[in-house]
């Protein structure tokens, strides 16, 4: 099969696209031939060498969307032409986290696609039978390959986390991104007021489209926190969807009010963040963690999608070949929503 390996972390000059070994369906392993692979910024993370358990040489991507064509003689829930998309990594289904409805946070199993275990960017990958969710007829590989990553991953953070109630005013950082583009949407559908920040101006429209209430786009996003109270005067917001990170935080804190929720998805640059324990104990704010989704999340999503309630994350598509330069489009901030890799056709 025709695969991108990284061999060495570094630079998006170091994805080699490749000739590799056909996977075999081994134990509860299901083999599944990939139609689209998303690519997140996480990936760019992996690919520099920011995630310590990273086997090398590795084939990057954990989003996919793509069709069961080999099964493990443990397999018991899918066949070959199943349709299907991807959670993050595998679970145990019995430890105290999964008892819980915790899968994402399993304490036992720990295959994460395209970092401990060969991922998306290939024609074929060998896939746990538990991480694979059905993929309804009707939505198309490439807007179904992200949806996890994107969607379902706001949809855990806003609702299992950040538990959002209607009414709520919800600001989003790194508003842009595949992540930030499903929790515009899935806000509004729960009804809540967004403020979308973006450090791009050409990507203000868009933002407004998808339902964002209100687009920031400020002069530093370190400090964008001086530029929000002067749009939006005093008061503060219920939440914060936390997508950039280190970057972005401090000034996320400072714009909570008393009792509000900062929900960190994502940190970008991999930086430190200094934290005055004032912030959280005279104001009664708090911040939570947030990573991955249930099956029932993407399920939820999916079904949304179906009917039309949701709009995918997919703003371009690009062969498989051509993963390095899609790297580079996400490096310098030049995507909206999310790009997908797309291999040759058998």
């Amino acid at each position: 099969m025709k695969a991108v390996i990284l061999d060495k972390t570094g630079g998006a000059d170091n994805l080699r696209y490749d000739d590799a070994p056909d996977p075999t369906p081994t134990g509860d392993r299901c083999i599944v031939r990939v139609h689209a692979a998303g690519v997140c910024f996480r990936d760019i993370i992996d690919r520099r060498g920011g995630f310590p358990g990273l086997k090398l040489p590795v084939i990057l991507g954990h989003e996919l969307a793509g069709e069961v064509v080999e099964v493990g003689p443990d397999v018991r829930n899918r066949k070959v032409g199943d349709r299907v998309v991807n959670l993050h990594r595998s679970a145990c289904g019995s430890c105290r986290q999964c008892a819980a409805g915790r899968p994402m946070f399993c304490e036992t199993s720990f295959e994460y696609f395209g970092a401990t275990i060969d991922g998306a960017y290939a024609e074929l990958v060998s896939a746990p039978e538990g991480t694979l969710v059905t993929l309804p007829d009707a939505i198309a590989w490439a807007d179904a390959a992200p949806l996890c990553c994107t969607a379902g991953v706001a949809l855990q953070a806003i609702r299992g986390r950040a538990q959002v109630q209607a009414g709520e005013r919800v600001l989003v950082t790194g508003a842009s991104g595949g992540v930030g583009h499903q929790a515009i949407q899935l806000l509004k559908h729960l009804r809540a007021e967004v403020i979308a920040v973006t450090s791009s101006q050409s990507k203000e429209q868009a933002l407004r489209d998808l339902g964002a209430d209100h687009v920031l786009v400020p002069q530093r996003l370190d400090a964008y926190h001086k530029e929000l109270q002067y749009h939006l005067g005093a008061g503060g917001v219920d939440a914060v969807l936390e997508i950039v990170g280190s970057v972005t935080m401090n000034a996320s804190m400072r714009v909570l009010r008393p009792g509000g929720r900062m929900i960190v998805i994502g940190n970008v640059e991999g930086g430190r963040v200094e934290l005055n324990p004032g912030q959280l104990i005279l104001f009664g704010r708090s911040v939570h963690g947030s990573a991955g989704c249930t099956s029932s999340d993407l399920n939820e999503v999916l079904g949304l999608v179906e009917r039309g309630a949701l709009k995918p994350p997919t703003t371009a598509r690009l062969p498989l070949s051509d993963a390095a330069e899609a790297h580079r489009r996400l490096e310098t901030k030049g995507v909206t929503g999310r790009i997908v890799l797309e291999p040759p056709a058998p």
